[in-house]
């Protein structure tokens, strides 16, 4: 059992400790399925990035503003249904949110990909 409350608390802590302003870590990590906290400083922008992989982005705190062909902004408390197109995100307040996702039999276990821009 994850009490989310601590780990929101410390995440947010651990971004705002951070040289490049975002913290992760994998919550759960059990057959096909995986859940990530994502931790962002205000300001912080992920690059653009596409990814085939099914899953959901949950706005534990926080807001985040989504480039993508229609641009939108998620806000705390909004779950998402993340769709196979290009965007960019970046976070217009310290947020958190917990990805949900499936990877398919090809992902290497162990495999993470990071795509937060470098600080300005």
């Amino acid at each position: 059992m994850v009490a989310l409350t601590n780990v929101i608390t410390l995440a947010i802590d651990r971004a705002r400790e951070a040289a490049d302003g975002h913290f992760t870590h994998h919550l759960v990590r059990t057959g096909p399925l995986q859940q990530t906290v994502i931790a962002l400083r205000e300001g912080v922008r992920f690059k653009e990035h596409e990814s085939e992989v099914p899953g959901t982005l949950y706005i534990l705190r926080g807001a985040i503003r989504v480039d993508a062909a229609e641009p939108f902004v998620l806000q705390s408390g909004t779950l998402h249904e993340m769709p196979p197109h290009r965007r960019s995100f970046e976070a217009i307040q310290d947020t958190v949110m917990l990805l949900t996702a499936v990877p398919g039999p090809t992902s290497v276990e162990g495999e993470d990909i990071v795509y937060v821009l470098p600080p300005a």
